[in-house]
């Protein structure tokens, strides 16, 4: 499309488009925007001609959109977003708002993180759901259609059209039941590296992913997973090796370790947890690698003073008093 065209383009048509990527339907998107099936497939060949891309071919569920439709996605429903803030008169109040969240937020954020949005959300907005889910799916995907509102994680890397808040940062510990026999045997000095020297240990492994749904999302949200500390952190005796036992998560790991003899690498934060209960002991790494970034990513273009923006500072606010 050129300049002279998108003069010319109603930008009514933008949101049937955006419709038609999020409900893969002719029938769908007319109800969700209360048109007709006959209008949005009007309005559709209206767009196709402006843009000259099909945008959307029928696939075996629906309407699949073609890339220039997925690369479009993005931006235009950021743009949207925009539009309706500016539009709106009425600003989001959390004391009488009763919105749902969605949030993906991985077993150690809800451990470490997440109670202390919980607090203040019960305070400042007690009419708020929170809905939190794990780290599987096609997250971009999920952001750019509004099913989900943040994602809380360590990223590698983040799409330019997503807003991404550094939050805190975090390091690994090596942790053993606190009546281990290597902790009972332990001299004055307390327990080294060293003593680990041949103590089974368990990998925390996220399983195998469904390569073809979480490409994309890979690609756009990096997340970096807590397994791949392994390496930084190991031992002499566990460098290269692998673990007997692998489990999902830090926090099936730290339960497993707490009641075993095997020792695991976790999150420092959540070990530190399990030893103020007395449930374990932290043993300090022989290298300390860089600390690993956690975050906060939405979609680009939300409102400063809207309802998406109140949770990024809930967010942080907590973060701050890790």
């Amino acid at each position: 499309m050129n300049d002279a065209h998108f003069r010319t383009l109603d930008l009514n048509l933008l949101r049937v488009f955006d419709a038609l990527l999020e409900e893969e339907s002719a029938t769908r998107a007319g109800s969700k925007l209360g048109l007709t099936q006959s209008a949005i497939s009007h309005a559709l060949g209206r767009l196709r001609l402006s843009l000259g891309d099909e945008l959307f071919v029928r696939g075996p569920s629906g309407l699949q959109a073609t890339p220039r439709a997925v690369e479009m996605g993005g931006p235009v429903r950021a743009a949207l977003k925009m539009l309706e803030a500016a539009v709106t008169a009425s600003r989001f109040d959390p004391t009488v708002d009763q919105r749902t969240f969605h949030i993906s937020a991985s077993a150690y954020l809800c451990s470490v993180l997440m109670p202390g949005v919980v607090r203040r959300v019960q305070v400042q907005a007690p009419g708020v759901k929170l809905r939190i889910r794990g780290i599987e799916g096609p997250l971009a995907e999920d952001l750019d259609h509004g099913r989900l509102d943040m994602v809380i994680g360590g990223f590698e890397h983040v799409a330019p059209r997503f807003l991404h808040k550094p939050l805190f940062t975090e390091t690994g510990v090596w942790v053993i039941r606190v009546d281990h026999p290597v902790a009972l045997a332990a001299g004055p000095d307390g327990i080294t590296p060293q003593a680990l020297a041949g103590v089974p240990y368990l990998v925390v492994s996220g399983g195998q992913e469904n390569e073809e749904m979480r490409r994309g999302s890979r690609r756009e949200l990096g997340l970096r997973r807590i397994t791949s500390w392994s390496d930084d952190y190991a031992l002499p005796s566990t460098r290269g090796l692998k673990g007997p036992v692998t489990v999902p998560d830090a926090s099936s790991a730290l339960v497993m370790v707490s009641q075993t003899d095997m020792a695991a690498l976790l999150p420092r934060r959540l070990a530190t947890l399990a030893a103020d209960r007395g449930a374990v002991v932290l043993v300090e790494p022989s290298r300390h690698p860089e600390p690993a970034q956690f975050g906060a990513v939405i979609r680009g273009g939300e409102s400063e003073t809207g309802p998406v923006a109140w949770l990024m500072r809930l967010v942080a606010e907590s973060a701050a008093e890790l």
